[in-house]
């Protein structure tokens, strides 16, 4: 007989009298779960409810409630301290880090390792949710790394092959002035505003082989002031002052460039192939124009990793545990290994007019990968051969995930360097840059007391 403690005074009592706690293992279970779409999304919304459904048919004994909410910065701390998470949360992947150390997520790896291909996990896609003690904490529901965005009709009028995009920022540079030269339309662009900046601008920090954050003594702190950050804004003020090949408009967010390219009025930007569907979509763009390759190397082969991952309340009983993560497979991991699954929602989202075959990171090694791949692109209303250099650069290339600290705010700082030497001639990138660390020792110190 198990002896478990209850009541205020911690009395030890049989775990199958009459404390709260207890679950006979053939009990049923109740678990809310965020995620759920808003109404403005009717199609997606009705999506997951029924899944919910399918869910609930599969398992008779786990119920499932459904919440609208989403992850926010400035709200989340404090559901969080108040106790007022769902069981299965979802969170940026520059949130697990802390949330592990801090010991607000559940261990989550021996229900894990109980599900299909659990051995067969790629190993960069799982790592953000994965402690320093080798236990899992979060899976990942959805993943994506940086790229490069041309324009392929561009690089045609230009004399560029639109099959052979740029692999470095030396060839980035030397296609955005040849589409420059011949076409007058500005060959490169880079968001500037809303964070968009310093987000950027770290990510080609990564191509250099530099970090905005490293951990010293256990704290994270500012390393963004050195010289891959450097020769990054040197490039940057390069492309602007002695090229004049990335135009004159430098004081602009993610969403404002991805309208112009869409317009055809950039030939190059950093995005995520994702973006394919706010430029047919939101933007009216031509599919055909659309390419996007692995994101250029500084002499470093890496990219900025981001998306989300599902997270379990500290506070889940064990059958509860058990729950969330049969949820989180069957919601998020089962279209990655499932080909049945796969093709069922890449059919439904097809007749949606969703797009279907626009590359992510995979969630598991190719063995696995391959045949879903295969049924979604049965299916696919997007131009693949556009997708071609993404998929064969970022196979082989290093993940780095946003800073795990107040990484917010770090690229709030980074925006002010990003805009400096793109508006003012004499501009000094290493000064930039000391400027933005002054910014943020004092925030990081706070985030971390």
């Amino acid at each position: 007989m198990r002896i478990v403690a209850c009541g205020v005074a911690g009395v030890l009592v049989p775990a199958l009298s009459a404390c709260s706690s207890a679950e006979p293992a053939d009990s049923s279970v109740t678990i809310t779960v965020a995620d759920l779409p808003p109404t403005t999304q009717a199609k997606s919304r009705q999506q997951f409810l029924d899944q919910v459904a399918a869910f609930e048919r599969d398992n008779p004994k786990i119920k499932i409630k459904p919440t609208d909410s989403q992850w926010e910065a400035k709200t989340f701390a404090a559901r969080l301290a108040g106790g007022q998470l769902e069981t299965v949360f979802i969170v940026p992947l520059t949130e697990p880090p802390g949330l592990i150390k801090r010991r607000q997520v559940a261990d989550i790896t021996d229900e894990t390792r109980s599900l299909p291909h659990a051995d067969k996990f790629e190993e960069r896609a799982l790592k953000p949710g994965t402690g320093t003690d080798g236990r899992i904490y979060g899976l990942p529901t959805s993943e994506w790394a940086l790229g490069l965005i041309y324009n392929r009709q561009l690089f045609t009028k230009a004399g560029l092959d639109p099959d052979k995009p740029p692999k470095t920022w030396d060839e980035v540079r030397v296609a955005a002035k040849a589409i420059f030269a011949k076409t007058g339309i500005p060959g490169y662009a880079q968001p500037t505003t809303n964070n968009t900046g310093g987000w950027t601008l770290t990510a080609m920090t990564y191509t250099h082989g530099g970090r905005a954050e490293k951990e010293v003594d256990g704290k994270q702190v500012a390393a963004f002031n050195d010289g891959p950050a450097r020769r990054t804004l040197e490039w940057l003020k390069a492309t602007r002052w002695e090229d004049n090949s990335i135009g004159r408009q430098h004081l602009r967010n993610g969403a404002d460039v991805l309208k112009d390219f869409s317009a055809g009025r950039i030939g190059m930007t950093i995005a995520t192939p994702s973006t394919y569907g706010d430029h047919i979509t939101k933007y009216n763009g031509d599919p055909a124009m659309f390419g996007v390759t692995a994101l250029p190397s500084g002499g470093t082969s890496a990219t900025l990793l981001g998306g989300k991952m599902a997270v379990v309340s500290p506070k889940a009983s064990t059958a509860e545990r058990a729950a969330a993560v049969k949820w989180i497979d069957f919601r998020y991991l089962r279209p990655k290994y499932d080909a049945a699954a796969a093709e069922e929602r890449a059919k439904a989202n097809a007749a949606d007019d969703i797009p279907v075959g626009v590359p992510a990171v995979p969630f598991y090694q190719p063995d696995v990968v391959d045949p879903v791949l295969k049924v979604e692109h049965r299916h696919a209303n997007v131009p693949l051969n556009n997708f071609k250099s993404y998929t064969t650069g970022v196979a082989s290339q290093d993940f780095v995930a946003e800073p795990p600290i107040a990484g917010q705010d770090i690229y709030a700082a980074l925006d002010v360097a990003v805009q400096a030497v793109l508006t003012r001639k004499d501009a000094d990138p290493a000064a930039e840059l000391r400027n933005a660390e002054e910014k943020v020792v004092p925030i990081l110190e706070r985030a971390q007391r």
